[in-house]
C-alpha cells in the first residue's frame, strides 16, 4: 500500500460530518430565532396522533414500491436480487438516512449490503444512481405540473417565471441526458472522468431497456406523488392548505434542495426551503416549518423501525 492508498486520518474522515452537524444546529438556531418556537410547536401538535399513526404505514408502503423499483433495476443488470434482500437493504438505507450527512447517504449503505451478498459493488451502485435519477426526474415532473397548474393569483408577478422554469425543468432534463450520453469523458478534467463514465453506463442501461425504464419511472412518480399526498394530508391538520398545485410545486423542490450535503439528513434545509416555496401561496412560515418537522418525525420514526427490523432479522435467509 502506497502513501496515497492509505486511509485518511480519523479527523479528516469525521470533519465533513462534524461540519454538517454544526450546519444543522446553526440552521435550526436561525429558524427559531426568526420564528416563535411556541407557534411552531402548537402547529405540530394540531396533527394529532391518529393522523400521524395513519401516515406511518402509508409511508412504509411507498417505500416498498421504491425498494421494488430499485430491485428491478438491479435485476435488469443481471444480479439475482431477492425481494427480501432488497427490502432489508432499502430499510437499512432508510435507517442510515437518519444520521448520514444528506438524504442520499442511505443509498451507499443500501448498495454496500447488496454488494456484500452478491459479490460486487458496481451493479447495485449504478442501479442506485439510476434509481435516484428516476426519482429526481419524477420530482421535477411533479414540480413542473404544480407550477403549470398553480393559479396566477397565488403566484402573482412570478407566474411567467415559474411556468417558464417548469418547462425548462422538463426540457433541461432531456437536454442534460442527451449531453451526458454524447460527451467524451476523456476530454473532461480527471476528477470528472469516472462520474461521467458511470452516468453514461446508467443511461446506456436504461436506454437498452426502455420498457423497464418507463415502468421504473412510473413507479417513481407514484411513490413521490403519494409522499406529496401524505404531506398535504398532514398539512391540512396543521393548517397548511394551499391547494394541490402548491404542494406539487413546493414539496418535490424542497426535497431536491434537501439533497444538498449541507445538514444531517436534510434537517433544517427541507423546512427552510418548504417555507420559502409555500410563502407565495399565503402559508405562514411557522406553519410550513411545523408541517416540515412533523414530516421529519415520520421519517425518523420509520427509519428507526426499519433499522430495528433489519437488526432483528439479521442472519435470516432471504427468499
Amino acid at each position: 500500500m502506497t502513501a496515497s492508498d492509505a486511509p485518511p486520518p480519523a479527523a479528516t474522515r469525521w470533519a465533513p460530518i462534524l461540519l454538517r452537524v454544526l450546519a444543522t444546529g446553526l440552521i435550526f438556531a436561525a429558524i427559531f430565532w426568526a420564528l416563535p418556537a411556541r407557534e411552531v410547536w402548537d402547529g405540530m401538535a394540531r396533527t394529532g396522533w391518529a393522523r400521524w399513526l395513519a401516515v406511518l404505514p402509508a409511508f412504509g408502503v411507498a417505500h416498498v414500491v421504491a425498494a421494488g423499483k430499485w430491485r428491478m433495476l438491479v435485476r435488469a443488470a443481471g444480479v439475482p436480487l431477492s425481494l427480501m434482500t432488497a427490502l432489508r437493504a432499502h430499510a437499512a438505507g432508510l435507517f442510515a438516512n437518519i444520521w448520514l450527512p444528506s438524504i442520499i447517504g442511505g443509498d451507499v449503505v443500501r448498495a454496500g449490503l447488496v454488494a456484500r451478498a452478491h459479490g460486487g459493488l458496481a451493479v447495485p451502485a449504478l442501479a442506485g444512481i439510476a434509481d435516484r435519477a428516476l426519482d429526481l426526474a419524477a420530482m421535477l415532473t411533479l414540480a413542473a405540473m404544480g407550477a403549470l397548474l398553480a393559479p396566477a393569483s397565488a403566484l402573482g408577478s412570478a407566474t411567467p417565471l415559474l411556468r417558464g422554469a417548469a418547462l425548462a425543468l422538463v426540457l433541461g432534463g432531456a437536454l442534460g441526458v442527451a449531453l451526458v450520453r454524447a460527451i467524451d469523458p476523456a476530454r473532461l478534467p480527471t476528477r470528472l472522468v469516472r462520474p461521467a463514465q458511470r452516468a453514461q453506463d446508467v443511461l446506456g442501461d436504461l436506454a437498452r431497456q426502455p420498457g423497464r425504464a418507463a415502468l421504473a419511472y412510473g413507479a417513481s412518480v407514484v411513490a413521490q406523488g403519494s409522499l406529496v399526498a401524505m404531506n398535504a394530508w398532514l398539512g391540512a391538520a396543521v393548517g397548511v392548505a394551499p391547494g394541490a398545485a402548491a404542494w406539487l410545486l413546493a414539496w418535490p423542490l424542497a426535497k431536491v434542495i434537501a439533497m444538498a450535503p449541507i445538514s444531517l439528513g436534510g434537517l433544517g434545509v427541507r423546512e427552510t426551503a418548504l417555507a420559502s416555496l409555500l410563502a407565495p401561496f399565503g402559508v405562514p412560515a411557522t406553519l410550513a416549518v411545523a408541517q416540515g418537522l412533523v414530516w421529519q418525525s415520520i421519517l425518523f420514526a420509520f427509519g428507526v423501525i426499519a433499522g430495528a427490523w433489519v437488526w432483528l432479522g439479521r442472519g435470516t435467509k432471504s427468499v
